[in-house]
């Protein structure tokens, strides 16, 4: 009985860390950062949390805005000094987003994997992270692992662009040329709606 009742604690404790890694509400964290940025925005590390928390939600235009500011103010930021990043320690969701991404722009994309791989399982239901896995996956070429995240995440959310994209490229890679130019006019329908200039140039542009 004893140790039946350590056991649910255990349980328990690890269910409400899960719940409260998972629960973070990514909107409210927005606005304290942009907040902060319409104070300071010189701030490197201000901005670099709002591309992670866009990024996190889903949004790539302001993702890309972002990133593109912080190469203007910080034209070092995203080659070295975001390992500042990386010394933190804490498995909140926010922080490892934070660190998934730094390990992404540092190029060292196993360890983004790694992390991203860790937000997966306190998010299994998560469209977007399944979309940064399949990039990272497509960067080395595990076409098999991308399309499966792919079509995992499309079953969530048929509406994600990127995973979208990620297909078209698979697609191209096999030769099936009709189905790339169906995926190509999928997204660019979701991209239009969404009001994004071009979900290509993003994607370039985060490489």
């Amino acid at each position: 009985m004893i140790l039946r009742g350590r056991l649910f604690v255990i349980v328990f404790s690890l269910f409400v860390l899960i719940s409260l890694a998972g629960g973070q509400d990514f909107n409210l964290l927005i606005k304290e950062y942009e907040a902060k940025y319409n104070k300071d925005p010189r701030d490197p590390d201000t901005v670099f949390n709002l591309l992670v928390l866009y990024g996190a939600i889903g949004n790539l235009e302001k993702l890309y805005e972002y990133y593109n500011i912080l190469n203007k103010i910080d034209p070092n930021y995203l080659k070295k000094n975001i390992r500042s990043n990386l010394k933190n320690n804490s498995e909140d969701i926010f922080n490892l987003y934070k660190i998934a991404f730094s390990y992404y722009f540092l190029g060292e994309v196993d360890k983004a994997i790694y992390y991203f791989n860790k937000l997966s399982l306190l998010r299994p239901k998560d469209d977007w992270i399944m979309s940064y896995l399949a990039y990272l996956h497509y960067l080395k070429g595990n076409y098999n692992e991308v399309e499966a995240l792919v079509n995992k995440g499309l079953e969530i959310n048929r509406d994600n662009e990127a995973l979208h994209a990620l297909r078209c490229a698979l697609y191209l890679k096999k030769g099936n040329y009709l189905l790339a130019l169906k995926e190509y006019f999928i997204t660019m329908n979701i991209v239009q709606k969404k009001g994004y200039k071009n979900i290509w140039e993003i994607l370039r542009g985060l490489r």
